[in-house]
Formats: C-alpha cells, structure tokens, sequence
C-alpha cells in the first residue's frame, strides 16, 4: 500500500494481495502490518509537502499577477 500525490489529487495505490483483503473483510477495520506505519508516514508527509508547495506557488503566482495589475492601473 502507498499514498501519493499526483497532479493535485490523492492516489491509493494496492496489490492484489491488499485488494483482496480488504474485500475479504468489507465492512470491519483491516489489520495491516504495523511496518506500514512508517511508509505511510513518510508518503502522507511527502504529499503534505508537496500539496503545499504547489498551493505556495499559485498563491505567489496570484500575488504576482494582483500586484502587476496594480502597478499597471496606477501607469493609466
């Protein structure tokens, strides 16, 4: 089992072998090895930061452009 971040989304990526447990156990909490415990962390953190990096980017990219605007009114 891994998690990542693809172009703005969430993915779940599970072997067959997962799949198949999980269905096995539909509707009950699935026990999964407590080794994941530190994948995972590390994938959720990893798409943490780059959730996070590609928002800081549009938001320096909108502060950008509103400040050109600004610039450009005030040459009128």
């Amino acid at each position: 089992m891994r998690i990542m971040y693809q172009n703005g989304e969430l993915k779940l990526s599970l072997t067959k072998q997962e799949i198949k447990h999980i269905v096995d156990n539909t509707g009950s909490p699935v026990t999964m090895d407590i080794k994941m415990l530190k994948v995972l962390h590390e994938d959720i953190s990893d798409c943490v930061k780059a959730h996070w990096s590609n928002i800081e980017v549009w938001e320096a990219i909108e502060e950008h452009l509103a400040s050109q605007k600004s610039i450009s009114k005030k040459e009128k």
